[in-house]
């Protein structure tokens, strides 16, 4: 039976409609699930299906909605349950997201894709240690669930950078070049903690990966410039920003003020300690931007 006839076969509708899902056609979706909803307006596999498709669309808005009206009359919809997860993690409210999960693995214990989700959701909330040990449960369950290996691959990185876990890296930027986005996030972290050496790492692969990307190659070549030698004069400014600046400042300005009090140990140093810092001001405005011009 055509689906635009009428009356409309429940479970011919919800197969029918779900292999539109399934294959993502979004627009053909909606139109059979506002056709099917109008005779079957409470049916908790129509409504799945509407979240499930809104989700998919990005329409995390009605997606919600619709998840929240199918929790109201089947509060274990797995399905439900899993797109409102989703929707917590896109939003990074991990914590609730973080809770829902729980909840599902309560009930689903060898679920290989709730500890993957789970392990994501710690990643992106730089809970490096927790989302591997996620990671390698969900490989357990499933050794090729491939959400899994993208988790496991990153935190390998991360904390133990060696040659064995750059091949793995370069080979999940290869073939699954939608953890790009995660990795950028996971790099921004690292710089954020002062962790300069495995961001440059990461940044490095990406670079490898991405030639044609001016601002990954822009990211890795400033991350090149940062990791340098002769920039470990500038570390404090690079770890805290202008509160580096200011430290510096502070320091300095004491000591020389120290400098004009008789009897200080500083007081035979005033030249000196001048010259050093107006030298250490001209190499912090000039040096970074001429060793950039160097390093290309």
């Amino acid at each position: 039976m055509a689906m635009d006839d009428a009356p409309i076969d429940h479970d011919t509708a919800v197969a029918q409609i779900g292999e539109l899902v399934n294959r993502r056609r979004h627009v053909a979706a909606e139109e059979r699930l506002g056709m099917a909803l109008e005779q079957f307006p409470d049916s908790t596999d129509l409504l799945e299906l509407a979240a499930w498709n809104a989700w998919l669309k990005d329409d995390l808005e009605t997606a919600e909605e619709l998840a929240a009206r199918v929790l109201q009359q089947a509060p274990s919809s797995y399905s439900a349950r899993y797109v409102q997860a989703q929707i917590f993690h896109e939003r990074d409210d991990y914590a609730a997201a973080e809770q829902s999960l729980l909840a599902m693995l309560e009930d689903y214990p060898e679920s290989a894709d709730l500890y993957a989700d789970y392990a994501q959701v710690m990643l992106d909330s730089y809970m490096i240690e927790k989302a591997e040990r996620l990671a390698a449960e969900a490989l357990r369950i499933n050794p090729q669930h491939e959400g899994a290996l993208n988790v496991h691959t990153l935190c390998g990185f991360i904390l133990k950078p060696d040659a064995e876990q750059k091949r793995r890296l370069r080979t999940l930027m290869r073939e699954h070049p939608n953890q790009v986005g995660t990795t950028l996030r996971i790099m921004q972290m690292l710089l954020d903690r002062g962790k300069t050496r495995e961001a440059r790492g990461i940044a490095a692969e990406l670079a490898l990966n991405y030639p044609d990307d001016p601002e990954i190659v822009e990211c890795a070549n400033e991350l090149r410039v940062a990791g340098h030698w002769s920039m470990i004069p500038l570390w404090p400014m690079q770890k805290w920003g202008w509160g580096g600046a200011i430290g510096i400042w502070f320091v300095a300005v004491t000591m020389f003020r120290s400098t004009l009090l008789d009897g200080t140990p500083f007081e035979a140093y005033k030249g000196a300690i001048a010259t050093v810092f107006i030298v250490y001001v001209v190499y912090s405005w000039v040096w970074p931007s001429l060793l950039r011009r160097i390093m290309r």
